[in-house]
């Protein structure tokens, strides 16, 4: 007889192993924890996931997911690399503000070295930041000698790490502004230039 999967179960691990690995780090983000916070048997966490870095890999391939494809809609639909990169990190500023556990989650297992991408992740994302470039260039927005690597970094890494520092309140402030929103979109177009 198949065993029937709670998706409420499956969803309060997901969000206790997010709550966690943003609270104490990958490591400090116990199974027993988990489980725990989740409300569920270590035993039934162990049903769906055989390990700890299962889970989190999981996690970090649906959250890079969510990206990836955000931006490809984007580089089909909008007409300029300004709009895209606009709108894209529009997004971010409103999963930060809407679920903020979600972007710090990216933002840790970005600084955390047991963690990458899939290989195929790496590549769908290098080919989006070479259709950036290409467009860009094309419509005389990017310049010609930024890396797929480069672009990358300016268009996602700057504006989510903008977004950690306001959260941590490094410089004294733990919000922002449409205007802060604003100038890190035209701090990411004019470095693409």
């Amino acid at each position: 007889m198949a065993r029937l999967i709670d998706d409420g179960k499956i969803q309060r691990i997901r969000e206790a192993t997010i709550a966690l690995v943003v609270q104490n780090g990958y490591g400090g983000a116990a199974i027993s924890s988990i489980a725990r916070r989740a409300g569920v048997a270590e035993g039934y966490l162990y049903r769906f996931y055989s390990s700890k870095y299962e889970l989190v890999t999981e996690l970090l391939y649906t959250k890079v997911a969510v990206i990836t494809e955000k931006l490809e809609f984007l580089l089909n639909v909008c007409t300029s690399i300004k709009e895209v990169i606009i709108q894209l990190i529009d997004e971010f500023f409103k999963t930060a503000s809407e679920s903020p556990e979600e972007i710090k989650f990216i933002y840790v297992l970005m600084h955390d070295y047991n963690f990458q991408v899939s290989d195929a992740q790496r590549q769908h994302i290098k080919s989006l930041c070479e259709k950036v470039i290409q467009i860009g260039v094309a419509n005389g927005e990017v310049s010609r000698n930024i890396s797929p690597e480069e672009a990358y970094g300016i268009v996602v890494v700057y504006p989510i790490e903008f977004i950690n520092l306001r959260m941590k309140g490094f410089f004294g402030s733990n919000s922002w502004t449409f205007e802060d929103q604003k100038r890190v979109a035209e701090f990411s177009i004019n470095a693409l230039k």
